[in-house]
C-alpha cells in the first residue's frame, strides 16, 4: 500500500450477503477509488439481528481474506447498523442566560445534552446514539434561524435536534464479533444514512426526499430536507419475504423460490410467459400477484411512515428506491403507481474502480464516502485559522487605539 494514500474499509453486514469495500483517496483530497470489493454470503445472522456470533465471525472472516493481502492487511474499518430497534425522535430545547453573552461551543453541547435527557429520560447509557442534526438553531425569541450560534451574542439559545438511537447492547454484539477476529472499528453509522449516502445528490437532498431502501431481510426510510436528515424507521420486511411468499404459495423449497425472483430480476422468461423451475413453469402472472400482494404491504409502511414523519409536504423530490428487492421486475412501477408521490429507482453514485454497481451496493459506497468526507473534513479543521471571538476583537481595537 502507498503510505501517502488515506486508505479506508467499508463493511456492510446484510442479512443475506456480506460486502466490503476497500478504497483510497489521495493526499491531497482531489481522486478517490475503490481498490477492492468482495461479496460473500452471510451467515449467523437474520432480520439484522445476531443469532450465531461464531458463524457471522468466521464469514466475516472469510470475507476480509478475500479483500487483503500481505502488503496491505486489514486491521481497522467502518460499518453501518440498521434493524427494526432503530427509533427516531425531535426535540426542541432551549437555554436562556442571566444577561447577553457570546454564545460558545459549550452552550450547544448543553442544548445536545438537554435532548439527550428529554428523549432518553435519565437512561442515555443504554442507547448508542447513530445520527444527530441539529436544526432551526435560533438565538433569542424575535430573530430567525442561524447557520451557527457560536460566536453570536443573545440571553437565548434554542434549537430542534433529531436523535436516531438504538439500544447500545445490540451494537456491542456486532463490536464483540468484529473485535473477535482481530479488526479494530472506525465509526459506526446509521445504515439508512449510509445508503441515502451512496445514493443521493446534493439537490436531491436539499429539496425535499424519502429515501427507501429495500434489502433482504429489511426496508429503511430516511426522510431529508434541506440536507439535514429528519426522520428514520425500519421494518423487518424485504427481499426475504418476497422469497418466503413465493415458496409457501408455489408449494416449492426456498432455494426455487430463490431461482425464480432472481430470473425475474435477470428477465429470464420463457416465450409463453413462464419462468422454469426445474422440470416445472409458473406462469409470469402468477408471481407477480404474489409480489404485488407483498409489495403493498412495503407501500403502507412507506406512505405510513411519511405521514407519521409530519414531512409529508415537503418530499419535493419525492421518494427514491435503493436496495437489492428493487432489482424485482414490478415493485418500483407499483410504488409509484399506488403510493402517490414522484417515484424513482436511483442506483449507487459511481466511483472510479467499481464497476457495474447494482442497488444493492449503497450502503457499503455510503459508508466509504462519508469516512472520507470526514477525512477531508478533519484536515480543513486542522488547517483552518479559528474565527477571532468577540472578546478577542474588543482586545484587538484596544491594542490598535493604544499603539495610535
Amino acid at each position: 500500500m502507498k503510505e501517502d494514500v488515506i486508505r479506508k474499509v467499508a463493511l456492510d453486514i446484510g442479512n443475506n450477503r456480506i460486502k466490503l469495500l476497500v478504497g483510497e483517496m489521495s493526499p491531497d483530497f482531489q481522486r478517490i477509488a475503490v481498490t477492492n470489493y468482495v461479496k460473500t454470503k452471510s451467515n449467523g445472522i437474520s432480520k439484522s439481528l445476531i443469532e450465531n456470533p461464531e458463524a457471522l465471525a468466521i464469514a466475516l472472516k472469510e470475507t476480509i481474506s478475500k479483500a487483503e493481502s500481505v502488503e496491505s492487511p486489514i486491521t481497522r474499518l467502518s460499518l453501518a447498523l440498521g434493524g427494526s430497534g432503530i427509533h427516531s425522535a425531535t426535540v426542541n430545547v432551549k437555554t436562556s442566560f442571566p444577561a447577553e453573552k457570546e454564545i460558545e461551543k459549550a452552550d450547544m453541547d448543553n442544548l445536545l445534552r438537554q435532548a439527550k435527557r428529554q428523549i432518553f429520560g435519565g437512561r442515555e447509557g443504554q442507547y448508542r446514539i447513530l445520527y444527530k442534526e441539529v436544526y432551526n438553531k435560533k438565538i433569542d425569541i424575535s430573530s430567525g434561524i442561524v447557520k451557527e450560534p457560536v460566536g453570536m451574542v443573545g440571553k437565548e439559545l434554542q434549537a430542534d435536534i433529531h436523535l436516531v438511537y438504538v439500544d447500545d447492547n445490540y451494537v456491542q454484539r456486532f463490536i464483540q464479533v468484529v473485535n473477535k477476529i482481530g479488526i479494530d472499528i472506525d465509526r459506526i453509522y446509521l445504515n439508512s444514512y449510509a445508503s441515502a449516502k451512496g445514493t443521493l445528490d446534493d439537490e436531491t437532498k436539499k429539496m425535499g426526499v424519502a429515501h427507501v431502501d429495500i434489502g433482504y431481510g429489511s426496508t429503511s426510510i430516511i426522510i431529508l430536507k434541506s440536507g439535514k436528515v429528519l426522520y428514520a424507521k425500519t421494518k423487518p420486511i424485504g427481499e426475504m419475504h418476497y422469497i418466503s411468499d413465493l415458496s409457501i404459495i408455489l408449494k416449492i423449497p426456498k432455494e426455487g423460490a430463490e431461482e425464480i425472483l432472481n430470473k425475474l430480476k435477470n428477465k429470464q422468461i420463457e416465450a409463453d410467459n413462464t419462468i422454469r423451475y426445474g422440470a416445472k413453469k409458473v406462469t409470469l402472472r402468477e408471481i407477480k400477484d404474489i409480489i404485488l400482494a407483498r409489495t403493498d404491504d412495503i407501500i403502507d409502511f412507506i406512505t405510513t411512515t411519511i405521514d407519521e414523519s409530519g414531512f409529508n409536504g415537503h418530499l419535493t423530490k419525492g421518494i427514491v428506491l435503493t436496495g437489492g428487492a428493487v432489482e424485482i421486475d414490478g415493485v418500483s412501477e407499483q410504488i409509484a403507481s399506488r403510493s402517490g408521490y414522484l417515484t424513482r429507482k436511483m442506483s449507487p453514485i459511481p466511483l472510479k474502480g467499481l464497476k457495474d454497481a447494482f442497488y444493492s451496493d449503497a450502503v457499503a459506497i455510503g459508508i466509504f464516502l462519508e469516512d472520507m468526507e470526514r477525512e477531508y473534513k478533519a484536515y480543513l479543521e486542522e488547517t483552518r485559522q479559528p474565527a477571532p471571538t468577540i472578546k478577542e476583537k474588543k482586545d484587538k481595537v484596544k491594542e490598535e487605539n493604544n499603539f495610535k
